[in-house]
């Protein structure tokens, strides 16, 4: 059940936050560019799918410490009440209600309109408190300049990195689009009853 809970936590953050975010950036610079409804309207669908998501991942995550407790021993148990009650709380709750935050509040039409606050949480969503935190570690001054290479180890080349961007960006829209095709559905519905 942990490693369930896990995995869905990582998709919803690497394949949705960040896809979100990095579609975010994407649309703010084609708007500048191409003034048309159509767009706008697939804007505010992703909007809506990624305010659902991050309800769904914040639901996760509480469920996800009840189980991670309730499926551990007593001094495990210790160690977890004492890790998100304890001196150091804010390392455990900081980054789930920041993106629970983030993602409800663009729901917000004065929020998600405003350019400067899009970039910011697209890059909240983008770059967690944790990989900020290694990338300045990263850029420490006393890093070794001579180990910084990209490709050695990762095989991560400028192609191979646009594709997988590409891709989470796609895989993010057809979510979006089942997400918009069912409330549509369940609005027609409603619609229908109400007649």
């Amino acid at each position: 059940m942990k490693e369930n809970i896990l995995l869905l936590l990582q998709i919803i953050t690497v394949d949705f936050f960040t896809a979100f975010g990095l579609y975010s950036l994407f649309f703010l610079l084609l708007s500048i560019f191409i003034k048309n409804v159509v767009l706008y309207k697939i804007d505010n669908e992703a909007i809506k799918f990624i305010s659902f998501v991050g309800v769904v991942y914040f639901i996760v995550w509480i469920i996800g410490l009840f189980v991670f407790y309730a499926e551990s021993n007593t001094e495990e148990q210790n160690i977890m009440l004492n890790r998100m009650f304890g001196k150091y709380w804010f390392g455990i709750w900081t980054q789930p209600i920041l993106w629970f935050l983030v993602t409800q509040l663009l729901r917000v039409k004065r929020i998600y309109k405003n350019i400067f606050l899009r970039i910011l949480f697209s890059f909240m969503l983008i770059i967690s408190i944790e990989r900020f935190i290694l990338l300045t570690i990263s850029f420490h001054r006393d890093y070794l300049p001579s180990s910084w290479t990209i490709y050695n180890d990762l095989d991560i080349y400028p192609s191979n990195f646009i594709l997988a961007v590409f891709c989470k960006i796609i895989v993010f829209f057809f979510f979006a689009g089942i997400y918009y095709a069912i409330t549509s559905q369940f609005k027609m519905f409603q619609k229908k009853k109400a007649e």
